[in-house]
């Protein structure tokens, strides 16, 4: 592993600070090194927020002249709701930028490196690139593909089965692997289930079980004939996230009208094969 796989490892653990932060954002870190000595750091805390290379290059200051900024994308060079990177990074004197992959995003999409070097900013790319992919598989699958990313969580016995025949069992998997589920809930931007989960397991649907300051995740009902009732703890759980049902076409208005009532949205969606078409 040479000098800049090594920075680019840093870099990524102060991206995961802001995993579950940053949506629609990807989660982004930055070392400014000169001489051997890292004299900067930051990582994107919050969409609206300034970037990582901001927060690095406000650390170094002045001291940010011929140095080498590590960054895990590519630096954005477009306006939204903060100002282009790489007009900052050219202001500030940095000689040399890595970057662990390009940024997909038709708004950047090499964009940001072009203008570097087409100012004389040395660039080199592809650092540690599959990791840097990984660590933001979701907002690559969106950019790329139109669609979210989607992780499917499951649980089963050794000899294959989720339940006992009487439905009474509650946990298959242990409190490790319930706690890394709620890790995942709040880094991601809604957690779906089917009406029958609510029904039989009545879940609220938050990541309960870890303290933290993310926004809880919208939680989504596959609900076809909006057979969920009305007590079902996704209603009153006490979070801020909005409750979304889908529900096919044919349903009862009144019943409709009442989870409306309960703060829910309800969106009704074509069906397939006698089932909710979630592609819709």
């Amino acid at each position: 592993m040479d000098i800049d796989e090594i920075y680019m490892k840093q870099v990524l653990r102060l991206a995961r600070k802001g995993l579950g932060m940053t949506s629609p954002n990807p989660a982004v870190g930055a070392l400014i090194v000169k001489n051997g000595q890292i004299i900067g750091s930051g990582y994107h805390k919050k969409a609206g927020a300034p970037h990582a290379e901001i927060g690095a290059l406000s650390q170094a200051g002045e001291a940010a002249r011929d140095s080498t900024l590590y960054v895990n994308l590519e630096p954005c060079n477009h306006y939204g709701r903060t100002p282009p990177c790489t007009k900052a990074i050219v202001e500030s004197g940095i000689r040399r930028v890595v970057v662990g992959i390009a940024d997909p995003n038709p708004q950047v999409a090499g964009g940001g490196c072009a203008f570097l070097r087409s100012h004389g900013v040395a660039v080199k790319g592809d650092i540690l690139a599959q990791e840097c992919a990984r660590l933001n598989e979701a907002y690559l699958t969106y950019v790329t593909a139109g669609r979210p990313f989607v992780i499917l969580k499951g649980a089963l016995t050794l000899d294959g089965w989720m339940a006992t025949r009487t439905g009474n069992s509650k946990w298959i998997s242990n409190e490790r692997s319930r706690k890394f589920v709620h890790t995942l809930r709040k880094r991601v931007d809604a957690i779906m289930v089917g009406v029958e989960t609510v029904i039989v397991d009545n879940p609220l649907l938050t990541p309960y079980l870890l303290k933290t300051s993310a926004p809880n995740p919208v939680k989504v009902v596959v609900d076809t004939h909006l057979r969920i009732p009305l007590d079902s703890k996704v209603f009153n759980s006490g979070t801020s996230a909005l409750t979304i049902i889908s529900a096919g076409s044919k349903v009862s208005t009144e019943k409709r009208n009442r989870i409306e009532e309960l703060g829910a949205r309800v969106i009704t969606c074509r069906m397939r094969r006698g089932r909710i078409d979630l592609a819709d």
